[in-house]
């Protein structure tokens, strides 16, 4: 039970889980829940960008076990590889009608309002250079719009806007779980701990340009909307297609919940809250938000509201 007084409210604060980024490394945040699942904690409302959105809306439908029966089978690189539909001609390098595959297969739920808990993701839109906010709608083609990392997988054609990986502008999606409601929220970066490593090659020179850029996008958002706790796991060798090191990635989850689960039991000892915690970004920054809600996969088209639109009432 909750009571508002003007802009404190007094009761059991509602707790976020902001799942971020990070490829294969997401496995993560699989042992993450399980671990905090071991502990009775379970959060009221969930948000994740990629790997992280993927992971959250398995969570959300209450559907772990479907999503740890597909990791458990996820033997080697090869099996990795039966998912991957190579393209010639699409702007991506494969289509994704594989993990639009794994979705129908694993994830029963269609749509966000069918989740048990409420749920929202981040993706990019590259035809206005917005941040994307979407919570209610289709949860397929959503999904599919989050992961898709500019080069590997084409784009979300939606509405005239091209939805790519939201991990571009808000990697650990905090900011989200607030506006959902979340009083606390636990922030998992897969990327807090980034690889020291040399540039020796044209394409490494690059490739690890982008990453400092990256790094930044990271440390800006954490600095604007920093989260109540922060896990950070320690992954340094573990690459981006590495899907088959699925109790590696998920021991790691164990330990950084194991290592800040007092910081993490305290949260729910706070019973004085205050309407809105966090940080607010410059006005220049928050024009370039958006919320969306995408309709059924057939139907591409999208509906849009302004920058500061609402959540739905009963999430």
């Amino acid at each position: 039970m909750t009571v508002s007084l003007g802009p404190v409210r007094l009761g059991r604060p509602r707790l976020g889980l902001a799942l971020g980024s990070g490829g294969a490394r997401g496995w993560v945040h699989l042992g993450i829940l399980r671990a905090l699942e071991a502990e009775n904690i379970y959060p009221d409302l969930i948000t994740g960008t990629s790997a992280g959105a993927v992971v959250g809306a398995f969570a959300a439908a209450g559907a772990l076990d479907r999503l740890e029966e597909f990791a458990s089978r996820q033997k080697s690189f090869r099996t990795t590889f039966n998912y991957m539909d190579f393209s010639l001609s699409d702007p991506g390098l494969i289509r994704g009608k594989g993990f639009i595959q794994f979705l129908d297969e694993y994830l029963k739920v269609r749509r966000f309002e069918e989740l048990e808990l409420p749920f929202g993701l981040i993706a990019s839109n590259l035809v206005t250079l917005e941040e994307v906010h979407i919570f209610e709608g289709a949860l397929i083609p959503a999904l599919r719009a989050t992961v898709a990392v500019p080069g590997f997988l084409p784009p979300q054609e939606s509405g005239g806007m091209q939805l790519v990986d939201g991990g571009l502008l808000n990697p650990v999606p905090v900011s989200l779980a607030r506006k959902l409601g979340a009083d606390v929220v636990i922030g998992v970066d897969l990327n807090a701990h980034p690889a020291e490593n040399a540039a020796r090659s044209f394409g490494s020179v690059l490739t690890r340009s982008i990453e400092v850029m990256m790094n930044r996008i990271r440390l800006n958002n954490r600095h604007y909307y920093p989260a109540d706790v922060w896990l950070e796991p320690r992954l340094p060798d573990y690459r981006f297609l590495d899907l088959h090191r699925v109790e590696e990635a998920m021991d790691e989850g164990r330990r950084v919940v194991a290592g800040a689960i007092d910081q993490i039991r305290s949260l729910r000892e706070h019973h004085l809250m205050a309407r809105d915690r966090s940080m607010r970004l410059p006005q220049f920054l928050t024009r370039r938000l958006q919320t969306v809600a995408l309709k059924n996969t057939e139907d591409a088209d999208v509906g849009a509201g302004p920058a500061d639109s609402d959540p739905p009432a009963d999430s």
